[in-house]
Formats: C-alpha cells, structure tokens, sequence
C-alpha cells in the first residue's frame, strides 16, 4: 500500500491516480498551511503545490520516498534537502506555458486598448524557455518587432540583455535563482533604471527577479506583475504601484492545473514502479487542437486580436479588486484570490470555430480568414 498526501486543491487528482497508478494505494488530503511534519510520519508520498514549503524541516523523520509538485516553479522544494535525504522529487515544467503565454498576451490587449502599446513597437522577452517560445511565435506571427535573450542557451537569433532593455516592453520568464553563473534574483535592478524610463516590465516569474526598490524609485516604469516578494504578504505599496497587479495568478488556468497533475502522478508512478502499461506512451499534454503552427499560420499579417485573449482572462478587474485590499486583508485575502480565482481556460484550447463565436470583435481581416478555414 502506497500512501500518498496531497494538497486539496490539486485538481483531477484521483482520476490520474485511477488512470496511471497499477499497484494499491491510499490517498489523504492537506491544507497546505495547516499541514505539520507530525502528519507525514507514514506517508510514502507527498504531492504539493507552492503554496507549501517542503524542506527536512516537514520531512525530516519521516519515510517519504517521493515529492512531486504540481507546478512549473520550484523553489518552494529545498531540493538540496530533499537529494540528501534520498528523496525523489519533480516538478511540472512547462505545464502551464499556455497559460502564462495567454496572460502576456491578454496584457498587451489592455495596454493596447489603453492607448499605452501598439504593434508598431518591439517587445523584449528575458529567458527562452517554455513560455517565451510561445510568445515569440506568436509575437512574429502579428507582425511585432521581438527579441529574446538567454545566457543558457546558443542560439543565432537571441540578443543579449541590454538589446532586450532597449525594447519598448519587456516580459520576464525565468526560474527564481541566487548563484550559478547567471543568478536571477534581482536580475532587474535599480542599475538599469535609466535603460527602463518610459518602458513597460511584466513580471510572472518570481517576485524576487526585480528589485522592488526599482519599482518604487522609478517615475516613468509602467509595471505590471503577478509574482512578488515575500508571497503571501506581499507589500501594498509595490501593489498599489503596479499598472497591473495580479495575484499569483498567470498559471491558473484549467489546463495549467490537469496538466500539473497529469505531471506528477506519471512521475510519482514510475518512482513506485507502478506506471500502468497503457501509460508508458506519452499522453500529449492538453493543446491547441491543431498544433502552433497552425496558430501562427491563422493569425499572421493580421491585427492583434484583443478579445481572444482578454474575454477569458479579465485583468483589469482582477486588478482592481486586488489594490482593492487592505494591509490587514493582504495575507487572507491573496490566498482566497488565488483559491477562487474564476475557472478558465487557455485560449489555445478553442477551436477556430469557437474563436470566431468567442471573439466578435476581431479585425475584420482575420474574421473573414477564419471564416473561409
């Protein structure tokens, strides 16, 4: 018997544990801030959201073999800890790539609709990984000027950072880090405050990444973000700062979440070796139905769709309601948010059928390309 705790707001749990679990096991549920080392003494597994610290400080004494966690970011998982205790861990890189892109681009739809962005302007994308793919398709596809860069990676088409500063916007997708030859934290700083002024920054990476003390100091920097510093008290001021202020949220669609899941429960599978043998073929994760190129291919040469990305994902009031929030509300009140935030879905999970029925408002030149697919 393989016993297994998870975070209660894991989605689709049991039905993956049905679908790709082959040996016996049982499955307790947590409050990921009311969960106590004392409640793990037994338990094989542990599944977790980053919502929940997991250092030898929970796991320590107790016989947990394997960590998984559900989410794309990590540095919630002392994994130091974790490989010296012989624990296995992992994590669900990518699992909600669509959603973050889809985030980035509903942004865009804002600022062009407040007259702050337009299409004739370049974006600058730091870090070149699941999500900054995406974006930089999806960007070339509309005909915006973009840019990427990552130090990790040789590649002719990337730039170096200070072409990347140099971008009307600037988007950031990169892990959380403090060394290594390229660490993150505060990668975005009070030094380059002067390459900033009159630019936009998107933060959904880690609040840490930029300097808060940037975002204060700086007059003419229109931010937004939805990660921050010292989650899930984070502070006001920087909030209240932002252009648009989000609460942890740019991963949280449907698909991110099934996808997370699917993630770990295959990796928890085969720690056990238990992973069933329908499973070992790689189940595709949730996707546009036809594929990017197909995306690229229906949106290029026409203007940005505005509706596409914004009818699902209403940034402005989410928003609002966030600033809204007293300092004695921030640390309740960020968790519910999170918690209750509005079921969507990725917009690549449309058909182009449903695209035309969802978005009645997009350029006329693309309706009508769409219409004779």
């Amino acid at each position: 018997m393989i016993k297994i705790a998870a975070d209660s707001h894991i989605p689709n749990l049991e039905q993956d544990l049905a679908e790709f679990f082959g040996a016996e096991y049982s499955l307790q549920y947590f409050e990921s801030d009311q969960l106590r080392p004392n409640d793990l003494k037994d338990v094989d597994a542990l599944l977790v959201r980053s919502t929940l610290r997991v250092d030898a400080e929970l796991f320590g004494g107790s016989q947990i073999k394997y960590v998984g966690s559900a989410t794309a970011g990590m540095n919630h998982l002392d994994t130091q800890s974790l490989n010296d205790h012989n624990i296995a861990w992992s994590h669900a890189p990518g699992c909600n790539a669509w959603s973050v892109t889809h985030y980035v681009m509903a942004v865009l739809g804002e600022l062009i609709q407040e007259g702050l962005f337009n299409v004739r302007q370049s974006v600058g994308i730091i870090g070149y990984g699941n999500i900054s793919k995406r974006l930089y398709q999806l960007l070339s596809a509309l005909n915006i000027e973009v840019y990427a860069c990552d130090p990790f990676l040789k590649d002719s088409q990337l730039v170096d950072l200070e072409q990347i500063l140099a971008c009307d916007l600037i988007t950031i997708h990169v892990p959380y880090s403090t060394a290594g030859a390229h660490p993150t934290r505060e990668m975005i700083n009070q030094s380059h405050e002067k390459a900033l002024k009159d630019k936009i920054l998107i933060n959904t990476s880690r609040g840490g990444v930029v300097s808060e003390e940037l975002v204060m100091g700086s007059e003419d920097l229109i931010y937004i973000a939805d990660v921050w510093m010292d989650e899930p008290t984070p502070s006001r001021a920087v909030i209240q700062k932002a252009f648009i202020a989000t609460p942890h949220i740019a991963g949280y669609s449907i698909e991110g979440k099934l996808n997370g899941t699917t993630m770990v429960v295959k990796e928890c599978a085969r720690v056990f070796k238990c992973l069933k043998e329908h499973s070992q073929v790689n189940k595709p994760l949730l996707n546009w139905p036809y594929g990017l190129e197909n995306i690229v291919r229906d949106i290029h040469g026409h203007g940005f769709p505005i509706t596409l990305f914004n009818s699902e994902l209403e940034l402005r009031s989410i928003s609002n309601a966030f600033k809204a929030l007293q300092l004695d509300q921030l640390t309740t009140r960020f968790k519910d948010l999170r918690a209750n935030h509005p079921s969507r879905h990725d917009f690549n999970t449309y058909s182009l059928e449903g695209m035309i029925d969802l978005d009645e408002s997009l350029s006329p030149g693309l309706l009508h390309a769409l219409k004779e697919l």
